[in-house]
């Protein structure tokens, strides 16, 4: 799954689509450095605050070379850090907020 270095279960995969298709609506794929606390947990859904990359989508396959060779990302890449909250409303739906680091 494009943004994900490692093999993920089938909840975190749900809110992964939820990232991705708040970052698709900007234009960008979210890649996935470290989860950053805030975690969440029920029988559907698994939720954490995320840091990473917050990549334009007509760089994402540049980008995806490094990311996926577990090598060092160059500094050139770091304007594009950004840290993701997830918020859930009183519907109990849940979305989430990119900000730049």
């Amino acid at each position: 799954m494009k943004g994900l270095r490692t093999k993920e279960n089938f909840k975190f995969l749900r809110f992964w689509k939820i990232v991705q298709d708040s970052a698709n609506a900007m234009g960008k794929i979210f890649f996935l450095d470290c989860g950053d606390g805030n975690c969440f947990e029920d029988d559907n859904i698994e939720c954490e605050n995320l840091t990473g990359w917050l990549i334009d989508i007509d760089k994402s396959n540049e980008f995806e070379v490094i990311f996926k060779s577990f090598s060092n990302i160059d500094d050139v890449w770091d304007d594009y850090l950004a840290f993701v909250a997830w918020h859930k409303n009183d519907d109990n739906n849940i979305s989430v907020t990119f900000e730049w680091l």
